[in-house]
């Protein structure tokens, strides 16, 4: 799996845990985890380190998205799917 591939799987398995999927004002795919939100950007760049067994995904959001402790246990749940998908 590439950066583009995984930034779409977790677009995918969002939208499948309800959660709206929509554009910001920059253009930019996002996920809208109710009180925060993470880009397609903040995606990218916690790929690949947040896939490994050991990754602390709380601590990675925080290092690329500062103030969204909202997104840590959807996203959590999330990277759980794509590793029992591989």
């Amino acid at each position: 799996m590439n950066e583009q591939e995984f930034v779409e799987q977790v677009a995918r398995t969002a939208r499948t845990k309800g959660f709206t999927i929509d554009t910001n004002r920059n253009g930019q795919m996002q996920i809208d985890f109710g009180n925060k939100k993470l880009h397609a950007e903040h995606l990218a760049r916690l790929f690949p380190q947040i896939l490994s067994e050991e990754a602390d995904v709380a601590r990675l959001i925080e290092a690329v998205a500062p103030g969204r402790p909202c997104t840590h246990r959807p996203m959590r749940e999330i990277v759980n799917e794509l590793n029992e998908a591989k």
